[in-house]
């Protein structure tokens, strides 16, 4: 189930008691739902597990050898009936199965799929007894009547071997109205494998996700270039005429192109480069170990040797800002752990659908943006009412000391920002523009003083650091001696 990325899991001759489910469930799956046909059976011999988070699991019948539910995607947006099989192993004891199918048949989309112990013609079974026609008519007769046929499949035809006899008894039906879905299905009959004697069955849907457009973010790896310094400064010069902020802005905005298309050309698919670069050492290194004495591969080696370190040294960086992880060994980008990590992280926070004001349910990213701004709007324009401020409480409480004015109320240097800003870790999330802080770090000496000045003329001319002020000055005790926004000078900005 975790390496195919399962939403739904039929498991077919469990014979287990619904203790035992319920078990497996707690300490295994808890996360999950489950259903079973314990309730027309002594033991669950069909036991239906799906990740809630993606996928609407419902009830709609049962029996000893059927499960009959209907899935709704909340990804996919889909809807259609699913009819999990579990045949006897006897002709007469499989006759209620098709008696069930019949009274289930549904008029939307149906899957059917199993094990049905039963084939449909001769070229199901190879070695042993031929396939007579009292074996198969029951089976055949109930898929013309409910004209369910089987789905285009990929790998094993004989889902079932015994070491001699082989035959298909596992299989996926739909009906005449599963074409409706205009969502092909793919289905993949696996390799029996080392703890089963049937072929597991695996039905994918061929979804694309369509992305949106990727906003932009500074990668760390970018600024150990040698020449990115020179690119920043290059893009640095140009005169932006307006306040220092806008200014400021417009040149980290303009900046973004420059750097996109050196990450493309010395970074994409760092993963890969490092990869190259190990096979190109390696190959080398046997090329040198017949001609220990040529210099000029002697001064090759040395060149590979330290293009793949610094290859390795940049994907760590990468992988390190990606999952934000302070336990990387040495050189060792931690393999499929850290890249499993890594896609956990990207599933848990990947929202597939949410539920609009009105009640409905939408996957679609633009509406799903346009329903957490207006969840915000409201919420910011919400009116409530508040208790007044008590200042003898205010008064009562510690006061600021005539020693702190002087601190409080000097200006703001353009050291006092820089010494904010170096203070941020350098794989901290970067701001909303994409640049991190350590972009600021690595490339301060060049846009520095554009910066200071950006901050400066938002702490002498900001109206909302005005207004922010006056609520604070509200707040400081009389004692203080601060009688105006303009006199007070808040710690940070």
């Amino acid at each position: 189930m975790k390496k195919h990325k399962l939403d739904v899991c039929g498991l077919l001759e469990t014979k287990l008691h619904s203790s035992k489910v319920s078990f497996m469930h707690k300490f295994r799956m808890k996360h999950w739902n489950f259903l079973t046909n314990a309730t027309a059976v002594n033991n669950a011999r069909i036991v239906v597990f799906w990740n809630p988070s993606t996928v609407k699991v419902d009830l709609l019948n049962c029996s000893a050898q059927g499960l009959h539910v209907i899935i709704n995607s909340l990804v996919l947006q889909l809807s259609f009936t699913v009819t999990f099989v579990y045949g006897y192993n006897t002709i007469v004891a499989r006759r209620s199965l098709w008696a069930d199918l019949r009274a289930w048949q549904p008029n939307c989309p149906w899957l059917v799929m199993g094990d049905f112990n039963s084939v449909l013609s001769q070229t199901d079974k190879h070695n042993g007894e031929p396939v007579s026609t009292y074996e198969t008519s029951d089976f055949r007769d109930c898929c013309t009547d409910l004209g369910l046929v089987d789905l285009n499949f990929t790998g094993c035809h004989f889902t079932w071997n015994n070491g001699r006899v082989w035959s298909k008894i596992d299989r996926v039906l739909v009906n005449s109205s599963w074409s409706s879905l205009q969502a092909p299905a793919h289905i993949h009959f696996g390799n029996p494998g080392a703890f089963s004697d049937h072929s597991p069955a695996i039905i994918r849907f061929d979804y694309q996700h369509r992305q949106g457009k990727r906003n932009f973010k500074f990668f760390n790896m970018w600024a150990s270039h040698e020449n990115f310094l020179q690119i920043v400064s290059d893009n640095w010069t140009c005169h932006i005429p307006g306040s220092p902020m806008f200014s400021l802005c417009r040149k980290l905005k303009l900046l973004k192109r420059p750097l996109k298309e050196l990450n493309k050309l010395h970074f994409s698919h760092i993963s890969e480069r490092v990869a190259r670069a190990e096979a190109a050492l390696e190959n080398h290194q046997t090329v040198l170990h017949d001609d220990r004495d040529n210099l000029q591969l002697l001064e090759h080696d040395k060149q590979l040797r330290l293009t793949l370190m610094n290859l390795k040294s940049v994907e760590k960086m990468f992988f390190s800002q990606k999952l934000k992880c302070h336990f990387f060994k040495d050189s060792d980008r931690g393999t499929s752990f850290f890249h499993a990590l890594m896609n956990q992280k990207n599933r848990r926070n990947y929202i597939p659908a949410i539920h609009c004001s009105d009640g409905t349910l939408t996957t679609s990213e633009a509406e799903m943006g346009e329903e957490f701004v207006r969840f915000y709007q409201q919420l910011l324009g919400s009116c409530r009412e508040t208790l007044p401020l008590d200042i003898d409480v205010i008064q009562s409480g510690p006061c600021l000391h005539e020693s702190s004015h002087e601190s409080l109320l000097a200006p703001v240097s353009n050291d006092d920002i820089k010494n904010a800003l170096f203070g941020i870790g350098n794989d901290k999330a970067p701001g909303p523009d994409g640049y991190s802080s350590f972009f600021f770090k690595k490339s301060w000496g060049v846009i520095g003083g554009d910066f200071c000045a950006a901050i400066q003329n938002f702490f002498t001319s900001g109206e909302l650091l005005r207004q922010i002020n006056h609520s604070i000055i509200a707040l400081i005790p009389k004692t203080a001696n601060v009688n105006t926004a303009a006199d007070f000078r808040p710690i940070s900005c």
